[in-house]
């Protein structure tokens, strides 16, 4: 896959419409959005919780002077401790996103771009990480707008990450680097080593206590075995090369293996309350942005 460049795979249009949508998000999610959420924890924040008696080894700038006057005890204020919020990313970069019209991961990287986009604004804590055979420098977590233009440089110079990789093994090398608990942001094809793959990686994130969502991209040529004819098959993931004819009962069994696949993905999602959206790439980037903020969004 050639390198592309900023401007190529982020077009003006994008841009401007992605600057749009920011106001949009504003409007339909407002307080849904917030860049800090609140802990069960008690800190130093402006926001009063409640008071308790103060002890020795207390800080005493916390003091409450107007309760000793009133009571002729010493309290201290708590506060309800706020916490940022962060977004990570899981791009997949595996063989199979090196394919499709646009290419997949063009389309990954876009959405990544502008939920980022929504993130940075918010204050969030960004940052994306590039899942394949090995999982390359992934973007540490950032926040504020004067971030975009750095992390669009980043997503430009992505690679696809090779293929005869298993997400589930990406998923799990990048938890043993213990990442901040948050929102995971999955984007892929969902096509992994196996059949199984995909939500076996989504088991992991799950049980390291993860919020998760899914993007699901698919090309509309994947979705059928296409017309009758003999045919030689490359995996994208692993190389091998098979000949195949398709006639009328391969393209029912393909159609209903599609389905079933697609079915058992929605079922897991649904079962985990983990927010799935299942789009074709022929849906422009930003309708599908714009129809994740109104479903609830991704970044909340």
């Amino acid at each position: 896959m050639a390198e592309t460049t900023v401007a190529e795979l982020f077009t003006r249009d994008f841009l401007q419409r992605l600057e749009m949508l920011g106001l949009i998000a504003r409007q339909l999610v407002r307080g849904s959005m917030r860049a800090e959420r609140r802990s069960s924890a008690r800190g130093s924040s402006v926001e009063f919780a409640e008071y308790r008696p103060f002890t020795a080894g207390d800080d005493w700038r916390y003091i409450d002077w107007n309760a000793f006057a009133r009571w002729r005890q010493l309290v201290l204020k708590l506060f309800v401790e706020e916490e940022d919020l962060f977004i990570h990313f899981l791009l997949d970069g595996t063989g199979s996103m090196d394919w499709g019209e646009p290419v997949k991961f063009d389309y990954a990287r876009q959405v990544v771009a502008g939920l980022g986009y929504l993130g940075l604004s918010n204050l969030d804590r960004v940052a994306v990480v590039p899942l394949g055979a090995e999982i390359g420098e992934w973007w540490q977590p950032s926040r504020g707008r004067d971030r975009f233009l750095p992390l669009l440089r980043y997503l430009a110079a992505l690679p696809v990450r090779g293929s005869g990789g298993f997400l589930e093994t990406a998923v799990r090398k990048w938890l043993v680097l213990k990442p901040r608990r948050g929102l995971v942001i999955f984007v892929s094809d969902l096509w992994g080593g196996d059949r199984g793959d995909a939500l076996r990686a989504l088991d992991r994130l799950r049980y390291a206590r993860h919020e998760v969502a899914v993007i699901q991209l698919m090309d509309e040529a994947e979705q059928t075995a296409g017309d009758a004819g003999e045919y030689e098959l490359l995996d994208t993931e692993y190389g091998h090369r098979r000949k195949i004819i398709v006639d009328r009962a391969t393209a029912r069994e393909f159609a209903e293996n599609f389905r079933d696949y697609q079915e058992a993905i929605a079922a897991y999602c649904k079962r985990h309350r983990i927010p799935l959206l299942q789009t074709n790439t022929s849906l422009a980037v930003i309708d599908l942005l714009l129809r994740s903020l109104q479903q609830g969004g991704f970044v909340r």
